[in-house]
């Protein structure tokens, strides 16, 4: 698992790298240096006392919005500056040695050129906010979308669910967004909504307003939910009194038929945090054979363990669709399963990219979504 102290470790290093290229060789002043020295330490590991500040109460909640929103976008950028300047580098690399092939490298390509590194840097610096701006503003928008329609003989009448999932509902979370959010899926007309784990990412008392609003959303066959890693964390027999509370129907390894469509939708705790709590058998317990059974799962990952004569179709979220390029590929080397569309021993399955976001409140090359899959009769 990564930990606080690999954490510090990295971020101390890239911090160190990152400096050394931007300013090692730079002819500014001393007192600039320092304060942009300070700055990328800063954007590294502002963020471990501001858990800690979230943690232990120690700040207004408003306060902390604010602080939450700068340090994150600190984070970030000072990300994105040690990648592109790890890239500048590499380029700049290749490039004059291919020059010192033919025994002349132009001044435009000479590492001492420092009126150039210095422009390049600044570009960089643009290109970076740039990239957290499009980040963010990606993150808040409106999820997209995803319609998908199935078609299967147990099926018996139509029948349109909603999924969310990974809302990370938390003290900072904008309820004019989620209101919004709202209004959009209620748009949808749905017959169902699920939840498919991570609603909450923060204590219980601090996210009860916004459960409350979720009290909002109308589907005449209401509305399911599974947990999390998160709701785990946050104390899952609290969340789910909460949600109890609010309309939202947990599914514990348990399920329930929706006779108009024949089909049962079933759920089961977090695979990575509550292994041992899962009881497919229990799940499936109170459904007919010959119903079209929907298997509600936060990671992905259990359809290897599932069999087509038991589950036909999962939905699940988890991944966030990897949030933040570039790491995609290490989400997905830790999932197997990233985003979208999958067949998995005869099982269809969706997965989530989920609407709300880990950490900084920051999207790239992964935009947030709902999926709208229309269940029909083959």
């Amino acid at each position: 698992m990564f930990s606080l102290g690999s954490f510090i470790i990295i971020a101390i290093a890239s911090s160190i790298i990152t400096i050394n290229i931007l300013i090692g060789i730079s002819e500014i002043k001393s007192a600039k240096k320092i304060t942009i020295a300070a700055s990328i330490f800063i954007g590294w590991l502002g963020v471990i006392p501001l858990y800690w500040m979230k943690k232990y109460d120690i700040l207004p909640d408003k306060v902390y919005f604010v602080l939450e929103y700068i340090f994150n976008f600190l984070l970030v950028f000072v990300f994105v500056l040690f990648l592109l300047l790890l890239l500048r580098d590499i380029v700049w690399y290749i490039v004059s040695n291919a020059f010192k092939l033919e025994d002349k490298i132009p001044w435009d390509w000479n590492p001492n050129n420092k009126t150039k590194l210095n422009k390049v840097n600044l570009i960089i610096i643009f290109i970076c906010f740039s990239v957290c701006l499009y980040a963010s503003w990606q993150a808040h928008k409106l999820p997209i979308i995803e319609n998908k329609d199935v078609y299967n003989d147990k099926i018996t009448g139509n029948l349109n669910l909603i999924q969310v999932s990974d809302l990370y509902l938390s003290r900072t979370s904008s309820e004019d967004q989620l209101e919004k959010l709202i209004i959009q899926i209620n748009s949808l007309r749905p017959d169902v909504i699920v939840f498919t784990g991570d609603i909450i990412n923060d204590k219980i008392e601090k996210v009860e307003p916004l459960i409350k609003k979720l009290q909002q959303l109308s589907a005449p066959y209401g509305l399911y939910a599974v947990m999390g890693d998160n709701e785990f964390h946050n104390n899952v027999y609290e969340a789910k009194k909460l949600f109890e509370r609010n309309r939202i129907k947990f599914l514990f390894n348990g399920g329930i038929t929706i006779k108009s469509s024949n089909i049962f939708i079933s759920g089961i705790p977090d695979y990575i945090t509550m292994t041992e709590r899962i009881n497919l058998h229990r799940t499936i317990y109170k459904s007919d054979k010959n119903s079209y059974r929907v298997l509600l799962s936060h990671s992905p990952i259990i359809i290897d363990a599932l069999s087509k004569e038991v589950f036909d179709f999962v939905l699940a979220g988890h991944t966030l669709g990897g949030q933040f390029f570039p790491f995609h590929w290490f989400i997905k080397r830790m999932n197997k399963y990233l985003y979208g569309n999958y067949q998995v021993n005869g099982i269809d399955m969706f997965v989530s990219k989920g609407v709300g976001a880990c950490g900084p409140k920051m999207r790239l090359f992964a935009p947030t979504d709902i999926a709208s899959i229309n269940f029909r009769s083959k």
